[in-house]
């Protein structure tokens, strides 16, 4: 758009703003529509006797010197933010632009072939009776339902919505062993899990048993190294002390096929990842009675196999989903003798123009160690 026509199309915007009861304050260059205040809308076009100027006049004349100041002349017409932001709403009003929101949802990038979960951890996380696995004891232990009860619950969900889920990710064996098999257990076990837990206290409960007890088998049946083993034994750990043991917690996972890689700190700092995720000075705010007393640690699981259902639990409008990893390492921090929070979310790596297409293949986690009070 040249200058000459883009002078013109501001000063019948600003008449059109004028006429409704607007006007611009702020400098020359960055021009805010500001509503007039009820109070002085009361007043609107009425002059008084005693002199008074009505409001119309008195903001045509710093509005009509701010409006000119703004003006760009020929020499230097570039436009800047709130021209084209005026010139793309111009532009709507008389012509229309494409609507972006209309669009429909993209197809789902076709799914991999399923993984194969395998020993020792796997029977560990479910089992394909639904009889000896953390989590379907644990949800016993909770709510006080027998196991083979809520293993019939569990089945029978399962068969209610394993044709939606075979659509999308079709499993090649059913068998918690595959991968897309593994997910659609979770999903059913955790909507069981919610239907009999109500109280958000006593599901955040359940969550953290799951990995309490993870992590004490893995120690009990020697899945870590005796130096983590040993580590994990005692009473007075710092953070950077274990390291060591988070990245070989993580490493099961991995090895069992659970996901198919990991990040252990900051993507963007190598200073803070990996076997440098914690210093000395982390230690000394959990430890130290002067520090600030809470450490923050980022983790981040890609293509973890539980990660359909938890993003079907999330879109139907529940943050309690399948989750392994996030409370097997709480409870490893935990081993520091300090409190652990965390939060969990999807990331998905690919910009994609669609607001409406979100496919994530990562589980990002923010724990919070904080100093026990």
């Amino acid at each position: 758009m040249n200058a000459p026509s883009w002078m013109a199309l501001l000063l019948l915007v600003v008449a059109t703003l004028l006429s409704n009861g607007m006007a611009f304050v702020g400098s020359p260059n960055n021009l805010i529509p500001y509503k007039q205040s009820p109070l002085l809308s009361a007043h609107q076009d009425e002059s008084s006797s005693d002199g008074q100027v009505d409001r119309r006049s008195f903001l045509s004349v710093p509005l009509s010197s701010v409006i000119l100041a703004g003006l760009p002349s020929g020499a230097n017409a570039a436009k800047g933010a709130a021209e084209y932001d005026l010139e793309y709403y111009m532009r709507d009003l008389f012509m229309g632009n494409k609507k972006e929101g209309n669009l429909p949802v993209s197809n789902a990038p076709p799914a991999a072939p399923p993984r194969t979960l395998r020993e020792p951890l796997l029977p560990l996380l479910l089992d394909d009776e639904l009889q000896s696995s953390i989590p379907i004891q644990e949800l016993a232990r909770v709510t006080a339902i027998p196991i083979g009860a809520l293993a019939e619950q569990v089945i029978a969900f399962r068969s209610k919505v394993a044709p939606a889920f075979q659509a999308s990710h079709p499993w090649q064996r059913e068998s918690v062993t595959d991968e897309y098999y593994f997910d659609l257990t979770c999903y059913a076990l955790w909507k069981v899990a919610s239907a009999t837990i109500q109280d958000y206290a006593v599901r955040d409960k359940f969550v953290r048993s799951i990995g309490s007890r993870l992590l004490n088998e893995m120690v009990q049946r020697q899945f870590l190294s005796k130096q983590s083993i040993t580590l994990l034994n005692k009473n007075d750990n710092k953070l950077t002390d274990l390291i060591p043991c988070v990245i070989e917690v993580l490493d099961q996972f991995q090895s069992i096929a659970y996901c198919s890689s990991y990040r252990l700190g900051d993507k963007n700092d190598e200073e803070r990842s990996g076997l440098k995720v914690f210093d000395e000075l982390d230690d000394e705010e959990i430890s130290s009675p002067n520090g600030a007393g809470s450490v923050n640690c980022l983790v981040s699981i890609f293509d973890p196999a539980s990660l359909g259902g938890s993003l079907q639990i999330t879109g139907e409008g529940s943050r309690f989903s399948p989750d392994f990893v996030g409370p097997t390492l709480a409870a490893l921090f935990e081993r520091v003798g300090a409190k652990v929070d965390f939060e969990s979310y999807f990331v998905d790596p690919v910009y994609r123009p669609n607001p409406k297409d979100f496919f994530p293949n990562e589980r990002f986690y923010q724990f919070t160690i904080a100093r026990k009070s």
